[in-house]
């Protein structure tokens, strides 16, 4: 099924500070598994203190046999089957043993009975039963890391507190001879996860839309995995914009009720500028406003304008608007479903398989040192503790501009929340900055606009601008990979950008 990601020596693989001292890595029947002997060598030579243990499947030893295996780790070899005349239970012993069960390659098969609860062998009741980290590295054939099987058995893994999903890469097929498969990274990769896991899980003392931008016109409809939107003329002028959370959107819209929906309200128009409030529609909401066309729809099919500053200035205007507002004493607002989706994925717990491979492609391609540095612009955000009420998912698709009159309506409330006051404006930045790289132009236009919103908000962000770009960038990613399974151009241009805007 499978080739080889491996063309380094074993000196040129560097070895992880391990905070293990026994590991028990189950090998399953995927073609992957002839790699075994590989890593378990490397492992020999680069942590010597380790203890390792392996477990060969049945069908994991058409790839592998036990002899291949035991040179290298002597008699701690065993068969995942239950023998007839063994007095002790080996997966009590294994899960009481083990600091971390590694299952390297696991098939879907394996994965599926693991996600499942089932205990058919003793390999899966130690995995089950075990209080270690178990670091799941899958290695699937074409066309599984998009079905149905792998997100719902990858989703129900990840909310396993001791459970870690290792993205796996692209790999060569036997079968169709493309590069259409999905590996385990190299083993160190999936080492590097554990310790991580293992170091998080002791400091915490607990056991181990942007809508595609395909764009709206008058009696439209389109979206993603994410989010719907479908527009409507009125009878009486202006349209309806309805929005609706997609199918596999995490969360829905924030409560359209309660003091901050009245404070809200209260801003009103502006001078042409103002924050329409949705009203429920079942899990929707409905916006009556005047423009039919969303400001990124603009850039996105007429490129950079000045005839944009206007919006953009009256949108700082309605971010200023909306900080400047009191929040309620309590219940506090909780954060929006952006940020909670980033974190999630920054965090390694992506519930949709593809997210979760770009997030490995992305971390391989910034490297650990730029990786942190993210993280920690990541990290100063979400523990920011002087919040305003904030919109929650600023940006141009929900800045809806009448082309006629000049006014603007920003669609608000799906994600009211508290915030630092620059999230919503750097979130804005963000996708401007995305949308110049992507678009191109006139660099002095694209910096016109930038200074129109900060001239509207009052504000600008200093020397803060980049990181939160980088992070609404980076949501994009996640957005993108889970949510458009239509998506199939890859995200190195993405690594590539996201490196250079880190460095800057």
């Amino acid at each position: 099924m499978i080739e080889e990601p491996i063309g380094e020596s074993y000196d040129a693989v560097p070895g992880p500070e391990l905070n293990l001292n026994r590991l028990l890595i189950v090998v399953t029947g995927s073609a992957y598994a002839w790699s075994t002997p590989y890593w378990l060598e490397w492992l020999r030579l680069h942590c010597p203190e380790l203890e390792v243990r392996v477990v060969l499947t049945r069908s994991a030893e058409r790839f592998v046999t036990p002899q291949a295996v035991g040179s290298r780790v002597g008699e701690a070899v065993s068969t995942d089957v239950w023998p007839d005349d063994e007095a002790t239970a080996r997966h009590v012993e294994w899960a009481e043993w083990a600091d971390a069960i590694l299952i390297y390659p696991a098939t879907l098969h394996f994965m599926a009975r693991l996600a499942l609860g089932l205990a058919d062998s003793p390999a899966l009741l130690a995995a089950q039963c075990t209080r270690g980290t178990v670091a799941v590295a899958p290695a699937l054939p074409p066309g599984a890391l998009e079905g149905a099987a792998v997100r719902q058995h990858w989703a129900a893994l990840t909310t396993r507190p001791n459970t870690i999903l290792v993205p796996p890469i692209a790999g060569r097929s036997l079968t169709t001879g493309r590069e259409d498969a999905w590996v385990p990274p190299p083993l160190p990769e999936a080492l590097r996860l554990i310790v991580e896991h293992r170091a998080g899980a002791a400091s915490s003392g607990t056991p181990t839309e942007r809508a595609t931008a395909e764009p709206p016109s008058s009696e439209d409809e389109f979206g993603t995995g994410l989010l719907h939107t479908s527009i409507h003329a009125l009878p009486t002028g202006g349209r309806r914009w309805r929005r609706e959370p997609g199918p596999a959107a995490p969360a829905p819209f924030s409560p359209a009720d309660g003091e901050k929906y009245r404070l809200l309200a209260g801003i009103g128009d502006l001078d042409g500028a103002r924050p329409a409030l949705g009203t429920p529609d079942g899990p929707a909401r409905l916006y009556d406003v005047q423009g039919d066309v969303s400001a990124a729809h603009l850039l996105l099919h007429e490129g950079p304008s000045a005839k944009l500053a206007k919006p953009l200035h009256d949108l700082g205007r309605v971010l200023r608007a909306i900080h400047d507002l009191t929040p309620p004493a309590a219940p506090r607002a909780g954060t929006s479903r952006g940020l909670a989706r980033l974190d999630a994925w920054l965090a390694g717990r992506a519930t949709m398989p593809r997210a979760a491979c770009a997030q490995g492609q992305l971390r391989r391609s910034l490297g650990e040192e730029r990786w942190a540095r993210v993280l920690n612009w990541h990290m100063r955000t979400v523990a920011d503790p002087d919040t305003v009420l904030a919109h929650g998912a600023a940006g141009l698709g929900s800045l809806v501009v009448d082309r006629a009159s000049g006014g603007i309506d920003l669609l608000t409330g799906e994600d009211v929340c508290r915030a630092p006051w620059y999230v919503d404006l750097g979130w804005v930045v963000g996708e401007l900055v995305e949308l110049q790289w992507q678009v191109g132009g006139d660099k002095g236009t694209w910096q016109s606009l930038t200074d129109a919103l900060f001239e509207g908000y009052g504000r600008d962000l200093g020397s803060r601008w980049k990181e939160i770009a980088a992070l609404r960038i980076l949501l994009h990613v996640h957005d993108i990979a889970a949510y458009l399974d239509d998506y199939d151009h890859g995200f190195d241009h993405y690594c590539d950008f996201l490196r250079f805007l880190v460095d800057l």
